[in-house]
């Protein structure tokens, strides 16, 4: 869900260590997994993504230009329509679905889609803007995703009931703002990680920053890293209390896709945008949606997974793979048809779109809210 803030980034802004979820399965105990144990495991905590970046980076090579690397680009595009574009439409539908949910959040589900849609235009009528609309979005991509990530940390760790206390949640929130903060300075520390184009968009360079600030950065991101590992294993060995698989896969992942190399990054995020960030937002926000409309009287949280095939999920699926493909291949090609250049029209709507995906994101999966604490935790 899209902490560029995870909707369920507000997970972890739900600081008491004794919440309980609301919602039990046959057991008497959370479902541990969100929709299944492989759909999370591949698509929430970064499995499928991995696979395809090792079968790339390792097997077919960084520089090869075989037709089987060109088979894994179409994978990528297809991922960004089934997956990147349809997690921002997830966002949309939850905000808008429900008049309780509009009125309750107005400034963000009114006002601040007024302000967006006001952008749309300013760079749609005035193209130099286009490249900072692109770079802030470069910007605050890191913050969305940490965030999320950090959220689905939290999230696994209350379905398994592994007990976390306020300065324990905080130490893992600070290895996601220490690995934000890296990446971020470093784009504006080094050229060379700046980027060049983006969104067929010149981008500018906003710095150099003085380099030891860089350094601080990636000093306390090490630390960070260093005091997490320390935490779990000393809850392991004193308390035998075990970090679930899932939350572990996604505090390394989380990491990992913002410190590789320059050649091992480019190919990495092909794959991380629509198999990491937005697969883990359409899997979190189907189960919601299942949960929210009442799941069947026989079948309990844990046989979720069973009503993806039926009329209601695959409704709510294709929804969101029509509506994507309208916001961000539609609306553009629309827009060339009154004059405007589609690469032009593509970028501004592309940046602002989510631009209020970000900012509503941070308030409509807060789990202080009991309905979404009971659905998601369930």
């Amino acid at each position: 869900m899209t902490i560029q803030t995870l909707t369920i980034n507000s997970i972890a802004q739900h600081d008491s260590a004794g919440m309980q979820p609301s919602v039990e399965h046959a057991s008497g105990k959370p479902y541990a997994w969100i929709l299944h144990p492989a759909i999370d495991l591949f698509f929430v905590c970064g499995g499928i993504a991995w696979l395809l970046f090792a079968l790339h980076y390792f097997v077919l090579g960084p520089n090869s230009g075989s037709s089987t690397v060109q088979t894994f680009v179409v994978i990528a595009a297809l991922g960004t329509l089934l997956f990147s574009e349809t997690h921002t439409v997830a966002t949309l539908v939850r905000a808008y679905d429900k008049d309780s949910i509009r009125e309750k959040f107005s400034l963000y589900t009114h006002w601040a889609a007024i302000i967006c849609a006001s952008l749309t235009l300013a760079g749609l009528f005035c193209k130099p803007l286009l490249p900072i609309f692109a770079k802030i979005y470069l910007l605050i991509v890191s913050q969305h995703f940490t965030a999320q990530t950090y959220g689905l940390v939290l999230l696994y760790c209350y379905k398994r009931q592994y007990p976390l206390s306020i300065w324990e949640k905080r130490l893992m929130s600070l290895l996601m703002q220490a690995t934000m903060w890296f990446a971020v300075l470093r784009q504006c520390t080094y050229r060379e990680w700046s980027g060049d184009i983006f969104l067929g968009q010149t981008l500018p360079f906003w710095g150099p920053l003085p380099e030891w600030i860089f350094l601080l950065a990636q000093a306390v991101l090490v630390a960070a890293g260093v005091a997490v590992a320390f935490m779990v294993l000393v809850k392991a060995i004193a308390e035998k209390q075990y970090l679930p698989l899932p939350s572990a896969m996604l505090l390394l992942s989380g990491v990992l896709i913002f410190v590789f190399g320059k050649q091992a990054t480019g190919i990495l995020w092909l794959y991380v945008p629509a198999f990491f960030h937005g697969s883990q937002y359409i899997v979190v926000s189907t189960s919601y949606y299942l949960k929210e409309q009442g799941l069947p009287e026989n079948v309990p949280t844990s046989k979720i997974a069973s009503l993806l095939g039926q009329k209601r999920a695959l409704r709510y699926l294709g929804f969101l793979i029509l509506a994507g493909t309208f916001v961000y291949i539609g609306l553009p090609r629309i827009l060339e048809q009154f004059g405007f250049n589609y690469q032009v029209a593509f970028a501004a709507i592309f940046t602002t779109v989510n631009f209020h995906h970000v900012l509503i994101d941070r308030v409509i999966w807060k789990m202080r809210d009991a309905d979404v604490r009971r659905l998601l935790n369930g």
